[in-house]
């Protein structure tokens, strides 16, 4: 049996049976944790799902000498705190939009297009975004601080702010063009 380090760094030079192996090994108790702590099957299953996947797409910066399962529980915590973070907004969105929707007629081709276009907002934010962009986007959009409070937590300028924000909501608008 290969040590967590040696599949590591395996995994770090691109191999997939070192990250099966990895997977085979982690996931179960990342599944377990993940349900323990937040009660929900389905939400522990695609979060522990979405950490292999991360690490993976980020496996060049894996540090082979550090231990594997607090690195995946720390993504895990992160990714499950973004996915709260999402609901929050889209909460708070969907809130907004209430007096909205009043007042127009409601039709079911308006709610699948509104539904949509949430869920391609959703996935623009989640996939399209990288990682920085998305917390200054989630902080801004979603806890609602100011660029200054933004620059001040991330210890980044107050223009990095401003311009990671226009970014995401430049790929977000086109991510959802055809939605608009």
């Amino acid at each position: 049996m290969s040590s967590d380090e040696t599949l590591l760094q395996k995994v770090k030079d691109g191999d997939a049976d070192a990250f099966q192996t990895l997977f085979e090994r982690y996931h179960g108790s990342l599944f377990r944790a993940l349900f323990y702590k937040y009660g929900d099957e389905d939400l522990a299953r695609d979060i522990a799902q979405d950490t292999f996947l991360k690490v993976w797409r980020n496996r060049q910066r894996l540090k082979p000498e550090l231990a594997f399962m607090p690195y995946i529980m720390k993504l895990g915590r992160n990714l499950t705190l973004d996915h709260f973070k999402y609901e929050e907004v889209r909460n708070k969105h969907r809130e907004s939009l209430r007096f909205l929707t009043e007042k127009q007629s409601r039709t079911p081709d308006k709610d699948l297009q509104k539904s949509m276009l949430e869920e391609r907002i959703r996935l623009a934010v989640a996939d399209e975004l990288p990682e920085k962009r998305r917390v200054v986007f989630l902080m801004s959009r979603v806890e609602g601080l100011s660029n200054q409070e933004i620059a001040d937590r991330l210890k980044i300028s107050k223009k990095t702010v401003e311009n990671q924000l226009y970014q995401a909501l430049k790929t977000i608008r086109k991510k959802c063009v055809n939605y608009l």
